[in-house]
């Protein structure tokens, strides 16, 4: 199976020549790219059209390669095959520290979706201290997740209470107003 094992999207110095992105195929035989894409959060995407891995081999391409740009904040990274399908995915929110890349974890466990930031590898194994934070993302394909949509349930509370508060700032600007206080309540 062919998967992202790594990226690095804030590398120390220049995102240009730094940024990379590692796939590895962990099968036996060779596998042909053709057809395959990556896919950035915003939309951007690569083919991989020309692209072979052989198997237990990685492919490290390059931003100059792929022309993808990686943010350094909240970015997921997706791998679609020939039909369409989504293969592997992989993101994490909040910021990416300098110089350190997006590792895939292999620890005992099913290493499917653990990964952390370490030290880059590009065309090796990863190596990551456990020490350090491991984000894990167990989450069904083709499912969105953190939608922020507000049921009417939730909304119908929301609304009265704004109302509410928008009624007392009223009546409390009206009466710190002398003007305002004496034509509304008849104050002299």
């Amino acid at each position: 199976m062919v998967f992202i094992n790594e990226w690095l999207p804030n590398p120390a110095g220049a995102d240009t020549k730094g940024e990379f992105v590692e796939l590895f195929n962990n099968g036996k035989s060779p596998v042909s790219l053709n057809g395959w894409k990556l896919v950035t959060k915003n939309g951007k995407q690569f083919l991989l059209s020309d692209y072979r891995i052989a198997g237990g081999g990685y492919l490290t391409l390059s931003r100059a390669a792929t022309k993808l740009t990686l943010t350094n904040n909240d970015e997921t990274l997706s791998l679609y095959g020939a039909n369409g399908r989504l293969i592997d995915q992989s993101g994490f929110s909040g910021a990416a520290p300098s110089g350190q890349s997006f590792n895939r974890i292999n620890y005992g466990m099913d290493a499917s979706q653990h990964f952390s930031f370490g030290n880059p590898t590009p065309g090796a194994a990863n190596e990551v201290a456990l020490q350090i934070h491991i984000t894990t993302a167990n989450y069904p394909l083709n499912i969105p997740i953190n939608q922020t949509s507000i049921s009417g349930v939730r909304l119908i509370p929301l609304i009265i209470g704004v109302a509410v508060l928008m009624a007392g700032l009223i009546v409390y600007t009206i009466k710190q107003n002398e003007d305002l206080s004496q034509l509304f309540f008849q104050r002299n």
